[in-house]
């Protein structure tokens, strides 16, 4: 998945946010050619949840810092994708196998969904 400019919600912190959490998300995509490919999804998807709750974290700042007015159900998007993604690190730590394509194409579709649909309300706002 490649950033593109047309991504960017016109804050600029967030946008470099969103721009390495596409770039993570292209590391999912490669490790299909991991010789331990459930492993490496693993640690890379570790790494999506720590970062991601980071991201979301200092995006909901940012919305109470503004008095975003539809704050309370935006977060409640971050906290749902959140605990999809730990159900399924716990569904690999149990031993269930998972597609990488799958996994990758939600990932990407939720991103890019919450990016141009959810965050552009947000950077439009901000702009206003």
């Amino acid at each position: 998945m490649k950033w593109q400019k047309d991504y960017n919600i016109g804050i600029t912190v967030v946008d470099e946010q969103h721009e390495k959490l596409c770039g993570m998300l292209t590391n999912l995509e490669t490790s299909i050619n991991s010789d331990d490919v459930y492993l490496a999804m693993r640690d890379i998807l570790k790494a999506l949840v720590e970062y991601t709750k980071y991201h979301f974290e200092e995006e909901e700042k940012l919305m109470q810092r503004i008095s975003y007015p539809d704050f309370e159900r935006h977060k409640k998007l971050h906290k749902d994708l959140v605990d999809e993604i730990v159900t399924i690190l716990v569904d690999l730590k149990n031993g269930k196998e998972i597609s990488v394509f799958e996994l990758k194409t939600f990932l990407q579709k939720w991103l890019m969904d919450h990016i141009l649909v959810e965050d552009k309300m947000i950077g439009e706002y901000f702009n206003s």
